[in-house]
């Protein structure tokens, strides 16, 4: 499941350690990690978030794709039912 982002100060991002254990163990091993940035809110140090735009893309490009259990028989047959 893909969470909402936070937004401060105009960036929206998600936090790794907020996402799910399955997401936060796929994001580690095949995220880009250069693209991991720290916020700093008020006194604290974020130093595990994503733009949401980054964590968006890898959601639909990596986790999405990996998990997703549609067939193409599954899918030919929605597609079929859509144009009757």
């Amino acid at each position: 499941m893909k969470i909402d982002g936070e937004n401060y100060k105009g960036i929206e991002f998600v936090r790794i350690s907020s996402l799910p254990e399955d997401q936060k163990s796929m994001i580690w091993n095949s995220f880009n990690t250069q693209k991991i940035i720290k916020i700093l809110r008020d006194n604290e140090l974020l130093n595990d978030c994503l733009q949401y735009a980054d964590y968006q893309d890898w959601y639909k490009k990596r986790y999405h794709a990996a998990n997703n259990t549609d067939t193409p028989l599954e899918l030919g047959r929605e597609l079929e039912l859509a144009f009757k």
